[in-house]
């Protein structure tokens, strides 16, 4: 897996789990995932080190991979959205795509 979608994927993740984080650890990971801030960045806005945020998010996305290592949320989605557009090569009934679509919501 190449960076953009490793990045792509833990921001998956984070969007199913993040109500799991304390508010710090979203807020840490929002910023660097989410807004691209450099963990120099993020250390002088939230007056911690650099290397604190990097511990941070170094436990906070291990805490998100355990997380859906034991839920599987996101290989659910993904089978979902998988199934979906099979739908609809299968029909052209736009209702019923677009309920579909609609699970994913």
């Amino acid at each position: 897996m190449d960076l953009p979608e490793a990045r792509q994927r833990l921001n998956l993740i984070f969007d199913f789990y993040e109500a799991l984080l304390t508010q710090r650890q979203r807020e840490i990971f929002s910023m660097h995932y989410a807004d691209d801030c450099s963990l120099a960045e993020i250390g002088t806005v939230l007056e911690i080190t650099p290397q604190a945020v990097a511990d941070i998010l170094k436990r906070t996305t291990a805490r998100l991979n355990k997380y859906d290592e034991l839920l599987g949320l996101v290989e659910k989605h993904e089978r979902q959205k998988a199934i979906i557009s099979e739908i609809k090569l299968l029909t052209d009934e736009k209702e019923i795509i677009k309920l579909l679509e609609n699970l994913l919501i």
